[in-house]
């Protein structure tokens, strides 16, 4: 006889207990009564994306990086009415853009604070996995904007080439881009203040809180490895390397807001030295907004990677499986999935066929204590298939 155990694993220890749903293959309640003690337990489990999963440390990483974005809407707003006022009385093409970046960065901030607020709705049981993918959907608009934004101001570039506009004050050009670049470093500065900027995939200082949620699993002989267990999520541990992806949204823009300060401090020099070299204003704006179009690649690929379920990027899943398949007791591992449910919260489920002589506890204590100090995947649902 096969039995076959389908559990959650989050957070063992000593007092917990495992509820355990057994397919016999038919057997009757008289020779299930039968199975060995090891076999029937109960589980209570820690469902991050339940309706009281928000930990204290998760609610203030949240508030924090809303207080941050809160500051970048209110000092752009002011930084891009100077500018558009400086802009118009220099005419010059690279200041104005730098001013309708602004607004783009406004807008892409606000969708920012949403989606940071939208985070912290509770799951439901539609939505089992809560809101969290929506801080990914957030981002990849901000980056649409700035890609619309870029487009625009090319366009008007190659416009003025070819009319040769005449007359841009490059004294007042260089002054208000130098104000713009100051103002962008200092908030560079007070947004990085507790973190580092890093392509990774994590955010959110998270800690494992016990609640009464119970998850129980089914499981049917004639749907085996169709179905995974759905009451995992992972509350990764702060990484001091990695930025929640809002705040690298926010870093985005200023390193773009920079670039095109740079760019019109460029042409600003140029022009107030040779008034002539008007070009000056208008190459500048070409070349540094297709730089600044560059810096939206490696977001991108994180945000196609996190839609498409991708094994995260630091993950390597072969090492993760013989990983498993070397914990004593485990016969094989098959259908193993891991994936981001959004930046840094990771999921990992698969079944694991063990030994009938090996304790269901003490393998799946040992598969959690790897995934998560080898590959930082704090949540791991695991089928136990255990030999007759």
């Amino acid at each position: 006889m096969n039995s076959r155990l389908q559990m959650g694993q989050e957070n063992f220890d000593s007092t917990e207990s495992l509820q355990v749903k057994i397919d016999a293959g038919g057997a009757s309640e008289q020779e299930m009564s039968s199975l060995p003690l090891s076999h029937k337990f109960s589980c209570s489990t820690t469902c991050p994306f339940s309706e009281q999963d928000y930990s204290k440390s998760d609610a203030e990483q949240r508030s924090k990086t809303a207080i941050k974005l809160c500051g970048l809407i209110v000092c752009y707003t002011v930084v891009m009415v100077i500018e558009v006022v400086g802009g118009l009385k220099a005419n010059s093409l690279a200041i104005l853009t730098d001013a309708a970046h602004l607004l783009t960065d406004i807008a892409g901030f606000s969708i920012s604070l949403f989606t940071v607020w939208v985070s912290g709705w509770k799951a439901t049981p539609e939505h089992s996995f809560g809101y969290n993918r929506v801080e990914v959907i957030g981002v990849l608009l901000s980056v649409q904007l700035i890609w619309l934004l870029s487009a625009t101001l090319i366009y008007e570039a190659i416009k003025r080439l070819i009319t040769k506009q005449t007359e841009v004050n490059g004294q007042l050009m260089f002054g208000i881009a130098s104000f713009g670049l100051v103002v962008n470093v200092v908030l560079a500065l007070w947004l990085g203040h507790d973190h580092h900027f890093h392509h990774g995939h994590s955010h959110h200082d998270c800690k494992d809180d016990d609640h009464n949620h119970e998850h129980e699993h089914e499981h049917e002989e004639s749907q085996a490895g169709d179905e995974e267990s759905r009451n995992l999520v992972s509350t990764p541990h702060k990484s001091s390397g990695m930025l929640n992806i809002n705040i690298r949204g926010a870093y985005l823009h200023i390193v773009c807001d920079c670039i095109q300060s740079v760019a019109a401090m460029v042409a600003g020099v140029f022009i107030w030295i040779k008034p002539e070299w008007l070009v000056a204003d208008l190459i500048c704006t070409l070349v540094f907004t297709t730089l600044a179009l560059s810096t939206t690649m490696s977001i991108l690929r994180d945000i196609f990677y996190v839609l498409m379920e991708r094994a995260p990027s630091d993950v390597d899943t072969a090492r993760l499986e013989n990983g498993l398949k070397l914990v004593t007791g485990v016969r094989g591992v098959h259908d193993l999935h891991t994936w981001a449910i959004t930046s840094g919260k990771r999921v990992l489920s698969c079944h694991v066929v063990i030994g009938a002589e090996v304790s269901p506890h003490e393998i799946l204590h040992q598969m959690r204590e790897y995934c998560e100090g080898t590959f930082k995947i704090h949540h791991v649902t695991i089928q136990i298939e255990q030999e007759a």
